[in-house]
């Protein structure tokens, strides 16, 4: 759909494997550092002293610089080189992770260790932003045009597999240290630092050209902005922590629309945002990210809360959700492979999503584990028959002026998809149960501030609270499967008309339309 990209290294047929294994481990970094350091935050918090607020700035620190930079990052590959690049970036993030590894070491009480901490999360997200960026943008170099399928089904299956191992390593560590979990990666990043000169090839760079340095910043004030909004509502829609950096965010991306539109040097070029077959994509990737996002969030908490799973065991329970995301990738790949169009891969997958959703509707307080694993399975082949296909697009849709900024724009994509998908269940259960309980007791427990009480009440069974304990716990557990009930529908819904929008762009006749000529470039 587009030229290709400054390169001249892909193959002709089929793609070298060793380069895509090595690409998808690298890209796995970024995928599995989130996960290893949400193990560790609790016993970090305990050691370092966290306020509440540090505590849920530590949270999210690493994923608002990662979306923030991804975009610019892309950018600075095409320019500087992506082997370089990614070589580079996976050693910042290790030294990164080190240093939060290191925090408090010598005194943990020490006003620093808490600083010394959150920063060297940050420059992990800043590094693994340009991580992922350029070893997902780099599979158009070592596969041929008609093997990008496949190509990216093994870049997902290794990105899905590594984080598991890590999250698994990374639990036994903490048992002794929180520390040692955050060596694991670093471990990962050397290795790889010396395998990618032997094994990924030296990719051409783009021709040296001004840098739009005030569109990089408001992109990427813009797009934390956004994030850290989103993940406020949580607090409430009227709260500061939602409203504030929204409207900044909102102003921030507007100056970067006006500014990409003026100047001879855009860092994003805006234009690929009404192409149909881009838009489409784009849509597919929010809306995937979303429903994963919302699964992840809501199944631990009704297996805590209700299911009473062991906590130690959450994280097994999940494994047939990572399990059934390898095989959504293999089909999709296979089908992509085989001239299978996106559209049809990314419909079936939607498809599967929302049936997966609807078996939920059966869940009564009582049901066993075995009752979730088919919503799991066949909601999981969905979203990675979606998460292959998208990646599929991003990279076949990215013009060759402007490859690293639009293959990169897919992490931001993403990361805005999962967002809503953590917070929109997150507060719409809440609020579903806090309603439920509000009508059980009379309005005697009402509003949010009740909220700790209530999950305490149904994961331990205990309370102190006399008008709560008027609701018994098996009451209490049905107010909460049904919130999930309601929740878990919403999401199905929206991904349903999400489905339908995407397939809509996606057979659009504009959609065809090579990007080069749409945006004007092969002129």
């Amino acid at each position: 759909m587009s030229t290709s990209a400054p390169s001249g290294t892909a193959p002709a047929t089929g793609f070298t494997r060793s380069a895509v294994i090595l690409l998808g481990l690298l890209g796995a970094i970024q995928v599995a550092d989130p996960l290893i350091s949400s193990l560790a935050l609790v016993k970090a918090s305990d050691e370092l002293n966290f306020s509440a607020s540090t505590q849920s700035l530590a949270v999210g620190i690493s994923t608002l610089a990662l979306a923030a930079t991804a975009i610019p990052g892309g950018m600075l590959a095409d320019r500087f080189g992506r082997r370089l690049l990614l070589a580079l970036s996976v050693l910042v993030a290790a030294a990164g992770q080190l240093m939060t590894a290191s925090a408090g070491l010598i005194d943990s009480k020490a006003g620093t260790a808490v600083l010394f901490y959150l920063l060297g999360r940050i420059i992990t997200g800043v590094a693994l932003g340009v991580t992922f960026g350029a070893s997902y943008g780099m599979l158009r170099n070592v596969s041929s045009a008609k093997s990008l399928g496949p190509a990216m089904a093994t870049f997902n299956i290794v990105n899905g597999i590594i984080p598991v191992i890590a999250m698994v390593l990374g639990g036994v560590l903490i048992a002794t240290s929180w520390r040692l979990a955050y060596l694991i990666l670093p471990v990962v990043a050397v290795i790889g630092f010396f395998l990618v000169r032997p094994i990924l090839p030296k990719i051409d760079k783009l021709p040296p050209s001004k840098v739009d340095y005030w569109g990089m910043l408001f992109v990427a004030i813009g797009i934390a902005g956004l994030l850290y909004g989103i993940s406020g509502a949580t607090n409430g829609f009227g709260h500061p922590s939602f409203y504030v950096p929204i409207i900044v965010a909102l102003i921030s991306l507007a100056a970067f629309g006006i500014r990409e539109n003026k100047t001879k040097s855009p860092v994003f070029p805006i234009k690929l945002l009404s192409h149909p077959a881009f838009l489409g994509a784009v849509v597919m990737g929010i809306f995937w990210n979303m429903a994963s996002a919302s699964m992840s969030q809501m199944l631990p908490n009704m297996w805590q809360y209700v299911t009473h799973i062991p906590a130690g065991l959450l994280g097994a329970a999940s494994l047939p959700m990572s399990a059934a995301g390898i095989i959504g990738s293999v089909i999709a790949g296979t089908a992509l492979g085989k001239g299978s169009k996106p559209r049809t891969t990314a419909s079936i997958g939607y498809v599967l999503m929302v049936v997966g959703f609807f078996t939920y509707l059966f869940l009564t307080p009582t049901a066993s584990y075995l009752m979730f694993l088919p919503g799991m399975i066949i909601a999981a082949i969905g979203w990675m028959m979606n998460a292959t296909s998208q990646g599929n697009l991003f990279i076949t849709l990215a013009p060759a002026k402007f490859y690293g900024p639009v293959t990169s724009s897919k992490l931001a994509v993403g990361q805005f998809g999962y967002a809503l998908g953590l917070t929109g269940s997150t507060v719409l259960v809440s609020l579903f149960t806090l309603s439920g309980v509000k009508s059980a007791t009379k309005g005697a427990v009402a509003g949010d501030s009740n909220w700790d009480a209530i999950t305490s009440y149904l994961a331990s069974g205990k309370t102190t609270d006399t008008a709560l304990a008027a609701v018994s716990t098996s009451d209490l557990a049905g107010i909460y499967t049904s919130a999930f009930i309601s929740t878990i529908t919403i999401v199905a819904v929206v991904t349903a008309v999400a489905g339908v929008l995407m397939y809509i762009l996606l057979k659009n006749k504009k959609a065809s339309i090579p990007v080069d000529t749409f945006l004007g470039l092969d002129s």
